[in-house]
This record gives structure tokens, sequence and C-alpha cells, in this order.
């Protein structure tokens, strides 16, 4: 169990009922938890980005007793991050993959020297055309055997 992620995420909740509450700066705040414990690019962070209250006339018509529009912004959140300390405390912390590991440099290590492989991130990295870069990379690849190639690609693929 992550102890420190989830009490992050429950400072988060108690922030939802201090006074005043400024919806904007908690979400902000939110985001960058989220973000850190399960990515950017988490539906979790894009739900509490997409928190808005509802002023539209239809929505301060209904005076039927629901709740007020920020209390349905503070229920929503404090949903999203109920859900987001089940899923650590049931699954734990996601694995996170390191960004700068390219899955098909990682399959050629075994197939190609140090030189080879750092010549060839060099390549991947540089803003030369497509072209040229098949080109180049061709050159350093021409060398190696059939079956090295073959392994390499069903890593790749299987990566």
């Amino acid at each position: 169990m992550s102890t420190k992620e989830i009490n992050l995420l429950n400072d988060l909740i108690a922030r939802l009922d201090q006074k005043p509450f400024d919806l904007e700066s908690w979400k902000t705040n939110a985001m960058m938890v989220l973000g850190r414990i399960f990515g950017d690019t988490s539906r979790k962070v894009e739900l509490i980005r997409n928190i808005q209250p509802d002023y539209s006339s239809w929505s301060l018509r209904d005076t039927s007793g629901r709740m007020s529009q920020p209390d349905l912004c503070r229920k929503m959140a404090r949903e999203i991050i109920e859900a987001s300390i089940s899923e650590l405390e049931a699954f734990g912390p996601p694995v996170k993959k390191d960004a700068t590991e390219n899955p098909a440099l990682i399959a050629l290590e075994e197939h190609i020297t140090v030189k080879q492989g750092r010549d060839l991130a060099q390549i991947m990295a540089s803003d030369q055309p497509k072209e040229e870069k098949a080109a180049k990379m061709s050159e350093i690849l021409n060398g190696l055997d059939q079956v090295d190639l073959l392994a390499m690609v069903v890593k790749m693929l299987n990566a």
C-alpha cells in the first residue's frame, strides 16, 4: 500500500471542506497530485479538469432543493479522489514506464554494440528527414545477421 500517496489524497479531500473554498486552486493542486501519482494523461486528471459549476439558466431555475453548484462540484471531486484512494489500496501505485526508454532500442541492445546503440539513439533523436534517418540506421544495422534481426523484431513486437 502506498501511504504517502493516500495521505496526499486524503489531504485533498480535507481541503474540500475548508472555508473559503476556491475550486480552481483546488483543481490545480489535485491535478498536480494525481498527475504525479497516475500520470498527466490519466483519466482522473481529466475528470478533475472538467469539474465546472453549471450556472446555466436551467440549473439556476431549478429550486427543487437540490445541492448548490459548488456543493455538486465538491461531491464530484470527493468521489474521484475517493476512487483514486480505493484504487491505490487495492492495486498499489501504477507502474510507470521511463519515457526515455525506447522499446526499439531496448530490443536492439542485445544484438548491437554500445557504440551502435548510441549512434542509433542519436539518429532517432535528430531532426533529420525520415529518409535520411532510415538510410543512416540501415547502414548501422546492415552488418547484423538475419537471425539477430528476426530476434529484435520479435522482441519489439512483444514490448
